[in-house]
């Protein structure tokens, strides 16, 4: 396999990576937003779960920029793979 395959498919796994960590961290989000929505503030602490959910935010707005990066390399090299295999074929 070549080398810009391998690149690739090692791309391929780290998009994967990410897009599952991000569902999880949209997930957790989720998952506070209804625990507020079924108990309420009276024995949560509000400005915490606040804390909580944007720093969540937070570390899911750093995963989204590493994806988009991930993703403009993957078609980079992706356009490079295509090109070299339409010149060997020639």
């Amino acid at each position: 396999m070549s080398v810009s395959l391998e690149k690739y498919e090692h791309l391929l796994f780290e998009e994967n990576d990410l897009v599952y960590k991000i569902r999880t961290y949209q997930q957790v989000i989720a998952a506070i937003m209804m625990l507020v929505h079924e108990r309420g503030t009276n024995d949560l602490h509000l400005l915490t779960i606040e804390e909580i959910i944007t720093d969540m935010h937070s570390a899911e707005l750093i995963h989204q920029s590493e994806l988009l990066h991930l993703r403009l390399a993957k078609s980079v090299l992706s356009n490079s793979i295509t090109r070299k295999l339409k010149t060997t074929n020639q």
